[in-house]
């Protein structure tokens, strides 16, 4: 094989001639990759000398192959071609050997390439040897075959000498014959067989065989029957002479009957089951069952298999051979076999047998018929099986002595047939629902009629879902039959199953149905039959007849004949096929399909609706729309043509406007005595055809409340409108109902009727409300005030004012009308308004909008052209009937309004001029008027207007120079015209300059500048920012210095002189197009000033010497972001921070504030640069307070600006002057690109030096090759640095660029040399940056530095576009506004600083250039605890859990270690601890090479304990009562747990640390009289809750003697609980509260024994009122009755519960009966059993002992366990004892009860006499059977017998206290926690 990577692909070009030997190789590779491989590799071929030789098939795989044999002589290979092709895939290989010897050949198989004729080495191999036959045998599948049934085929296979199996006889002939059987008496040879062809049998044999059969030769193969029963011998010899001495083969066949058993399978059977077999055997393929005994075989069980501790000398099973009925004795398993009499044929090994096991029953299962569904139908009958399992999942035979129990609910089922063993019912199912069926496997009854109970009962259950009968609705369908052929589609609808179903249609050439139920018909006339069946039981289904039919008569159904406008009308038409000949009709159920065409009369009242037109219905088979469009009425005619015949019919229609309330809409409400006019219109007009049947009716509730009248005017105001009024005569609320329609008639069956509701509501005013009247003219908007409901309203001085009044009730709905009422108005200041007339009012009737008017009372208020605030009042004075109704003093007496007299608004200024400048907001200011108000401009394009109405003012911004008049309606006040301003918009005209032009040195002087306008006015200074206006000094001999105090149309400035000399002053200003303004220079003179003589002064000696500190407070005026840089490279860092207005306000002025500023920083685009706080690259996010300086990382090129809000955060401070809340600034970014050559990866790298600054140089070759170093002096600014020729750069104090040579002169005779920039700057800024990198938990950030940290700062300088410098040659100052909280020194190296965070809080950290003091960096440094959580007020007895979110870079957390073990005892491992006494201890959480922090813990002493439970709960002494918690906390606060604890520290908690050592718990009874200790009664011990965070007592009761339990029942006391800290022994460490305690009731009785004479009995039950009031005493059967309960006067706490027996027979059936005794307080539940006394027939000897079958010589007491008996599980089992009447034994009841453990159990009593001997014995059984499922442990079940001689032969107490004793021992064996007494 050939590598196929060994050449590269070329481009493919056409194939000329043959392939290329590159070609070749590559189809080679691709060839050799798939491996293929002959079917045989070795073959081994007869000789033969006879023609006709062997031949065999050789074949490959896949591909094409050319044969060859190296041996042709031996073994030849013809090639097979497939299809006509020159492909040959097999080939078949002859022996061609004519010596009788052994030899061999290779057949080799190469692959070729069809259509390349390509041959490839690759080659597949088989080695064929040719050799003589040495003998032969006769394979066959079996010895045996039936008589009369299938043929056997025998085969010839054929061995070498070597015993190696020829592959293939094909075609060679042998004799086949039947030979005399030896063994077996002489009889005829074919007697028993015969020898078949293929062709009799009707076989398909191989092609060869058919072939040979046709020449008569018989081959390799051939069939035998058998004709009857015995033995035979058939025998085959090699038909060549060559093979003559070859011994001939032989083969003993056995001819059988075809007899088996019924049944002939294995069978699994339950020990005491029996099964009895049949036989049959299969003549002539029909079976015919054999009478026993049987004539030739008789029947045996054999191989006897016993389980596993079974009997070993038993059998498995019993045989009866008269009636073949095997019965199962122990588990096993054996055979049930034929043996046949004929001692010769008994080896036989055809005959039938089977294996009968004998298993223990594992499940039960139930099957149901017909449909092996369990979903079933109601109505239906069904065989419902119960099937036997065994533990394999094996079904075992049910034979008819086995009992099993099977539950009905006769709610569902009523049970027809049931066997006698209950696996076999027959049922009717009679209600749908799901429901259980449940069955047990209970007992098996022997022949001798003993029930033998199963140990484990089987129990099943099985879900059946029963559905009601599947009915299809309609009842049948029916089509017209379509000539176009269209189809019909119709959903059937499906009642009852399961709702999942299958469809299928009897006839599909006339209907099909689809998996939906829609079926499809219409194109073939004829019928068809549609089954839905259900598919969760196919045997349920439904059925509907399908019909297509011809159409013969069509008609209109009766329908609503009128509509409302707008709305839709369904015309059903009804059409049927009539039989002709039996006047049979059937009415189509669609037809839909078929063309209707319609006619209407009048045109434009109704229109045909096209969408949804001809739809069937269930009365109509199809159907038009036809919309209402306009008032009227039309005639409509539908016509269908179908085969030529013409169907019509015609209907009358009309159309009505809607009916709707118009007045009111919905309600209406009136005070007392005042009436509403109802206005409805629209409705059903008189029917055209029927106009007497018209009706109209308003009516009402209740008829004496109110007063109804029609309003009937001459002329209606509107068509189709009615009126009434409506007059309230007593108070209430009710509903009137308008109708109107038409009574049904014959000519419209069905009209409308339509109706409308509304609300007629009468009632006292309960607020009234008082308005004024806004006249809004056309076309303008609205007043918002009454929206905004304020208190005081402002209203005109000028102008009289409209006041309107409306009226509530009391859920503050509007009255329609309030006529009735008397009002009296009046005003608080009649100087400033009054009325003209107080108890007038005007009702005026207003529309809300919705068509409903209600009546307003208006009234005119007089101004006097006052300004002020006056009250106007309106008081309720009564009604204007005589008789008001009673309820009048709850009304309202008065409402009330706050006016406002107010002038017109005013604009101020008036007048003004404005700087053309986008940045200029001018504010003007809206005086008086009512604060809502319309601003308008006359000039639209000269200024921008922007109303603020929170502010009551009017802001322009202005656009274009120009004049203009602002104009300003007000929308609340009524007024002649709009205030109006004017204002001017210019540009610069001139600025001017004011000053006095000689000053003497050391002196000041005034200078005023100012803006003039176009119109030579002066622009207010606030344009002054907009206009850059700044003045320009020609020599530093002056100072200028901005006045604070400045007028409003100039800056002033103070001139101070500091040289003598002259210079020059202009101002300069930009407009907002950038032009430059400069105005006319004024010169300056500074002359010295006069000197005094003398000179030198001498004072006397007294002076004193002082030093003085100033501290300056100020308010900030002002912020501003200093940025040393407003243009920076991509790719650069730079600080920015917040300054004042001043440069000494740094940020030690107010970065540390308390109450602190907060600092927000934002951008205007995010795509340029990232503003992230300090230290983020360590990844601490410090809070908004710190964040006074930021870093800028520039990414892309753009502008953006960047801004800060400095907000204050509390406004009573005072830190903001002007009480301001917030200041900001902004400053604008400009990143650019930098400079770089087109190919990136050769960037040459600069140098970059600061002035006057040293680099010394290195290079990689120092040391192995002389380096020198060179300035090029290629252009002038070369002289900018200097070098030695050693490698040290010098930079001169010019900035400039360099040149720098670096060459290098290599000892092998090569040079390199290197060319690089320097380039010397000055310093711009500098950046302070911070390490280590502190990593957290995902998702958790640091806002501070961890105490204890070590940091280290690195400085760096950078030019004026952000570049930074590779050596530094600068003084720095650095400067803490505080030296306590963070320790900091110089570094190891250059430029760096190390401090040490000691101590939690803020520390600024300022560092600057000393010679230039701008250049300067701050950085908060925060410092805060990283260990939680707060340890503040810990006290002894704490459990802290400590975490911390720092972690190492690979995400692991670090090791916690602690100072003080003995004070916090502390888990290393998981950081959790507990203060175990008082004292200080550190807590340390160490991060290896990166951080260790601590924090420290002082542990206070506890004051006090603090006791707590559940009020609900508390203690009793009742065994299955639950514990009882008491917690304890060592503080007030109500936990002694801090810290969220994880699941490992919640382990620590409770398996290493146990806090729960540090408390003792304690219990006491408080009653001290009662001498019962309360440590016998509860078991305390302490805990510690995780989920309360606290300590806990946990208190639960012990075993308790019954005397314990009966003293403790009638206790009055409660329960003393207290705990102590075992680490403080003082008495404040001891603390106890009082827990309520409700004792245990208790019975002294567990049975009650009744009888004919003795009906009544009584239960005792001793306990405190408490619990005997919530004592609950019933019978568990209705035989008893419990009848009330009576108190002992003589023992307190006694409680006496008759029990009376109401059937003493019914209660001698019923076994066991109780009476069952239960407490909720106490959770108790107790049963007494009630047992009735057998008493003899005799005539009173009731001593004398029972004789007899019946008696018994032993008394035994048998336990059975019918389930797993867990440790943790209550049993209380109860003896019944059942003795003859001589016994004379009389037991304490008490004796016989034992208890323990939490839960109950049911016991089961039964009762069995054995017919054993003379003499009647004592039979006790005890079945107890577990109510609980919480198993937790199970024990094997135990079986105790105690036997004694006869009743006679010991005492009566002997044998009572024998079986007591085995009773105690049987509990105390299985439980291990019993006690007994």
């Amino acid at each position: 094989m050939t590598d196929s990577g060994a050449s590269r692909p070329r481009r493919s070009r056409p194939f000329v001639g043959w392939p290329t030997p590159r070609v070749t190789l590559l189809l080679q590779c691709l060839l050799g990759t798939l491996a293929n491989k002959l079917n045989v590799p070795q073959v081994l071929l007869p000789f033969g000398r006879e023609p006709g030789r062997v031949p065999f098939l050789l074949e490959a795989q896949r591909g094409c192959y050319t044969w060859h044999s190296t041996h042709h002589d031996a073994v030849t290979v013809e090639p097979l071609y497939e299809n006509g092709t020159l492909c040959s895939q097999k080939a078949v290989l002859i022996a061609e050997s004519s010596q009788p010897i052994r030899l061999s050949s290779i057949i080799l198989a190469r692959e070729i390439v069809f259509g390349f004729i390509i041959v490839t080495d690759h080659e597949l191999r088989c080695d064929v040897k040719v050799d003589v036959i040495h003998s032969i045998e006769i394979i066959s599948r079996t010895r045996e075959l039936y008589v009369d049934d299938s043929p056997l085929e025998l085969m010839v296979r054929a061995l070498d000498e070597e015993g190696n199996t020829f592959s293939s006889l094909a075609g060679m002939m042998f004799e086949w014959s039947v030979a005399q059987d030896k063994e077996s008496a002489r009889e005829e040879l074919s007697s028993k067989i015969r020898i078949l062809k293929y062709s009799e049998a009707e076989y398909s044999p191989p092609v060869y065989i058919a072939e040979m059969e046709k020449e008569e030769k018989q081959g390799d193969m051939i069939l035998v029957s058998g004709i009857r029963t015995g033995a035979a011998v058939v025998k085959v010899r090699i038909y060549e002479p060559f093979y003559k001495n070859v011994a001939a083969a032989l083969i003993r066949l056995l001819v059988l009957e075809n007899i088996f058993l019924i049944p002939s399978h294995d069978i699994y059977l339950l020990v005491g089951a029996y099964i009895k077999y049949r036989v049959a055997k299969m003549v002539q393929g029909r079976m015919t069952e054999v009478e026993f005994p049987l004539e030739h075989y008789t029947l045996e069980m054999q191989d006897h298999r016993i389980a596993f501790n079974g009997s070993l000398s038993g059998k498995v099973a019993l045989l009866d051979e008269k009636t073949a009925t095997v019965t199962a004795v122990q588990l096993g398993q054996t055979n049930l076999v034929f043996v046949h009499k004929n001692v010769h044929m008994r080896s036989v090994s055809g005959l039938p047998n089977c294996t009968i096991y004998v298993v223990e029953p594992g499940f039960l299962d139930f099957t149901v018929q017909p449909g092996d569904r369990w979903s079933l139908e109601v109505g239906q009958v069904y065989v419902i099986t119960v099937e036997v399992f065994d533990k394999s999942s094996t079904k075992v035979y049910i034979s008819d002595n086995l009992r099993i129990m099977f539950q009905f609910l006769q709610e569902y089922f009523e049970e027809q047939l049931t066997t006698v063993n209950g696996s076999y019912h027959v049922v009717k199912a009679l209600k749908s629902g799901v429901v259980l069926i449940n069955a047990s496997l209970t007992s098996i009854i022997y022949q001798n009629k003993n029930i033998q109970l199963i140990k484990f009962p089987i129990v099943h259950q099985q879900e059946v879902k029963i559905y009601f009968p599947i009915k299809l609705t309609p009842n049948f369908l029916a089509f017209p039959h379509h000539p176009m052929g269209i189809l019909y589609r119709y959903k059937v609808q499906v009642e009852g199953g399961s709702g999942n179903f299958t469809w299928t249609s009897s006839n599909e050439t006339v209907a099909v149905v689809t998996t939906k139920g829609v079926v499809t018909a219409g194109q073939v006339r004829g019928n068809s039959t549609v089954l839905a069946r259900d598919v969760q039981n196919p045997f349920r289904y439904g059925e509907i007849k399908i019909y297509v039919l011809k159409l013969n008569k069509m008609e209109l159904l009766p329908f609503h004949a009128d509509v409302e406008i707008g709305q839709i009308i369904e015309i059903p038409i009804a059409m049927y096929h009539v039989n002709k000949e039996t006047k049979e009709v059937i009415v189509f159920t669609d037809c839909s399909h078929l063309l209707l065409h319609l006619n209407m009369d009048k045109q434009g009242v109704f229109t045909l609706l096209k969408e949804g037109i001809q739809r069937p219905g269930p009365t109509h088979c199809s159907s038009t729309h036809i919309a209402a469009k306009s008032l009227g009425h039309t005639l409509v005619t539908v016509s269908v043509t179908e085969y030529e015949e013409y169907l019509e019919s015609s209907a009358t229609f009309a159309a009505y406007e809607p009916l709707k309330a118009v007045n009111p809409v919905e309600v209406a409400l009136v005070t007392w005595r005042s009436a509403k006019e109802m206005v409805f219109e629209g409705g059903p007009c008189p029917w055209i055809l029927e106009p007497s049947r018209f009706f109209l009716e308003l009516s009402m509730e209740k008829t004496e409340k109110i007063e109804l009248t029609q309003v009937r005017l001459p002329a209606k105001r509107k068509q189709n409108q009615y009126i009434y009024r409506v007059l309230c005569l007593d108070l209430g609320e009710q509903a009137l109902t308008f109708r109107i329609g038409n009574h049904p008639g014959i000519l419209n069956p069905s009209p409308a009727v339509e109706a409308v509701q509304v609300r007629f509501m009468c009632a006292h005013p309960a607020s009234m409300s008082v308005t004024p009247v806004y006249r809004v003219p056309a076309g303008a908007q609205p007043c918002p005030l009454p929206q905004h409901n304020k208190q005081l309203i402002p209203v005109s001085s000028l102008r009289d004012t409209v006041l309107e009044l409306a009226v509530f009730d009391q859920h503050r709905r509007k009255f329609d009308n309030f006529s009735s009422l008397m009002l009296e108005w009046k005003s608080s200041n009649e100087t400033l308004a009054h009325f003209e007339d107080y108890n007038s009012v005007e009702m005026v009737a207003k529309d809300d909008g919705s068509g409903q008017t209600r009546l307003h009372g208006h009234q005119v208020l007089k101004v006097h052209q006052l300004k002020g605030t006056v009250l106007i009042g309106v008081n309720f004075v009564g009604y204007s009937e005589n008789k008001s109704p009673k309820e009048l003093s709850n009304s309202p007496r008065s409402a009330a309004v706050e006016l406002l007299l107010v002038d017109d608004v005013t604009i101020l200024p008036e007048n003004a001029t404005i700087y053309n400048h986008p940045d200029v907001k001018e504010i003007f200011s809206l005086v008086e008027g009512s604060g809502y108000f319309l601003v308008n401009s006359s000039e639209q394009d000269i200024v921008t207007i922007t109303y603020m109405e929170a502010e009551s003012s009017v802001q322009l911004v202005p656009v274009h120079p120009g004049f203009l008049t602002l104009e300003v309606y007000d929308l609340c006040l009524a007024f002649l015209g709009p205030a109006v301003a004017y204002l001017r918009v210019s540009d610069i005209q001139e600025l001017e300059l004011d000053l006095i032009d000689k000053v003497e040195i050391g002196k000041t002087v005034l200078v005023t500048v100012r803006a003039l306008s176009s119109s030579k006015r002066p622009f207010r200074n606030k344009y002054f920012r907009n206009m850059e206006l700044k003045l320009q000094l020609a020599s530093a001999i002056v100072t200028l210095t901005l006045m604070e105090e400045q007028d409003k149309y100039s800056e002033n400035y103070i001139l101070r002189a500091v040289a003598i000399g002259q210079t020059t002053l202009v101002a300069v200003a930009r407009d907002k197009m950038g032009r430059k303004f400069t105005s006319a220079p004024r010169q300056i003179e500074v002359f010295p000033p006069f000197r005094l003589v003398p000179e030198k002064m001498t004072l006397i000696p007294t002076n004193m010497m002082q030093d003085e500190v100033h501290i300056e407070v100020v308010q900030l005026r002002a912020v501003r972001i200093l940025a040393p840089a407003t243009r920076l490279i991509t790719a650069t860092e730079m600080p920015v921070y917040v300054l004042g207005v001043t440069s000494t306000q740094t940020p030690f002025s107010f970065s540390n504030a308390n109450p602190g500023l907060t600092f927000h920083w934002s951008m205007s685009k995010r795509d340029v640069l990232d503003l992230v706080p300090r230290h983020s690259e360590v990844f601490l996010q410090l809070p908004v307070e710190n964040n006074f300086a930021m870093v800028v990382h520039t990414k892309a090129a753009g502008r953006t600006s960047i801004k800060v809000t400095v907000r204050c955060m509390n406004s009573s401070s005072g830190q903001l002057e002007g009480d301001l809340l917030e200041l900001s600034d902004e400053v604008q970014i400009l990143v650019f690109e930098k400079l770089q050559l087109f190919f990136p990866e050769c960037q040459p790298e600069r140098i970059l030096m600061p002035m006057n600054s040293q680099l010394r140089l290195h290079t990689n070759r120092e040391g192995a090759a002389f380096v020198s170093s060179r300035v090029l002096r290629c252009f002038p600014n070369s002289s900018v640095i200097e070098e030695d020729g050693e490698g040290l750069l010098k930079a001169g104090s010019i900035a400039g660029t360099a040149v720098l040579e670096v060459t290098s002169v290599e000892p092998f005779g090569v040079n390199q040399t290197t060319i690089t920039g320097v380039q010397v700057a000055p310093v711009t800024y500098l950046r302070m940056s911070s390490r280590p990198v502190l990593y957290t938990a995902r998702g958790r950030t640091l806002a501070a530095f961890p105490v204890g940290v070590s940091l280290a700062f690195t400085v760096q300088f950078y030019n004026s576009i952000g570049e930074k410098f590779h050596t530094h040659n600068t003084q720095l100052h650095l400067a803490l506004n505080r030296d306590d909280l963070l320790l900091i020194g110089p570094g190891s190296g250059n430029y760096t600083y190390m401090a040490q965070a000691v101590s939690t809080g803020v520390t600024l950290l300022g560092i600057w250039d000393r010679r230039h003091p701008g250049v300067a960096d701050y950085v908060p440094v925060a410092v805060e605890h990283a260990i939680e959580p707060d340890t503040q007020h810990t006290l002894v007895g704490d459990v802290i859990c400590f975490r911390t979110h720092l972690l190492n870079h690979d995400g692991e957390p670090g090791i916690w270690m602690i100072s003080a073990d003995n004070i916090l005892q502390t888990d290393t491992g998981t950081g959790v601890g507990v203060a175990r006494r008082p004292g200080v201890a550190t807590v340390f959480h160490d991060i290896p090479g990166v951080v260790k922090t601590y924090r420290e813990v002082v542990v206070n002493a506890s004051s006090r304990l603090t006791l707590s439970y559940d009020l609900k709960t508390y203690l009793t002494n009742s065994p299955s009562s639950a514990v009882f918690k008491l917690f304890i906390t060592t503080g007030r606060n109500g936990a002694n747990l801090k810290g969220s604890c994880t699941s490992s520290q919640a382990l620590a908690i409770t398996t290493i640390l146990l806090p729960e050592t540090l408390v003792m718990c304690h219990v006491q009874f408080s009653n001290t009289l009662l001498d019962i200790p309360a440590s016998k009664v509860f078991h305390v011990h302490a805990g510690f809750s995780m989920e309360r965070g606290a300590y806990v007592c946990l208190i639960k009761v012990r075993p308790q003697s019954e005397g314990l339990l009966q003293a403790l029942s009638v206790a009055d006391t409660s329960v003393y609980g207290w705990a102590t800290l075992v680490s403080e022994r003082s008495k404040n460490g001891m603390q106890r509260t009082l827990i309520p305690f409700i004792p245990a009731f208790y019975v002294n009785q567990s049975e009650l024994v009744l009888s004919h004479r003795q009906d009544v009995g009584e239960i005792r039950v001793l306990g405190v009122d408490r619990v005997l009031e919530k004592l609950e005493v019933f019978p568990s059967s209705p035989v008893l009755v419990v009848s009330g309960h009576r108190h002992s006067s003589l023992t307190p706490g006694l409680v006496v519960y008759p029990v009376r027996v109401v059937n003493f027979t019914s209660l001698q059936q019923t076994s066991p009966v109780f009476i069952n005794i239960c407490c909720v307080l106490t959770s108790q539940s107790e049963a007494v059993v009630v047992r009735a006394l057998k008493e003899k027939s005799g005539a009173g000897d009731r001593s004398k002992p029972k004789t007899g079958r019946g008696a018994k010589d032993t008394t035994s007491l048998l336990f059975e366990s019918f389930c797993w008996i867990p440790m943790t599980t209550r049993i209380q089992c109860l003896l019944k004892q059942d003795t003859d009447s001589s016994s004379g034994l009389r037991t304490n009841p008490r004796n016989t009860t034992t208890r323990f453990c939490p839960h109950t159990f049911s016991p089961t009593f039964h009762e069995s006499t054995v017919p054993t001997g003379p003499e009647s014995a004592t039979t006790l059984a005890v079945e107890c059977k577990a109510r609980t499922s919480t198993w937790t442990r199970p024990l094997n079940c135990r079986r105790l017998e105690i036997s004694s001689l006869r009743p006679g032969a010991i005492s009566p107490q002997t044998r009572l206290l024998r079986i007591i004793k085995g009773f105690k021992l049987f509990y105390t064996n299985v439980c291990q926690t019993g006690f007994f007494q």
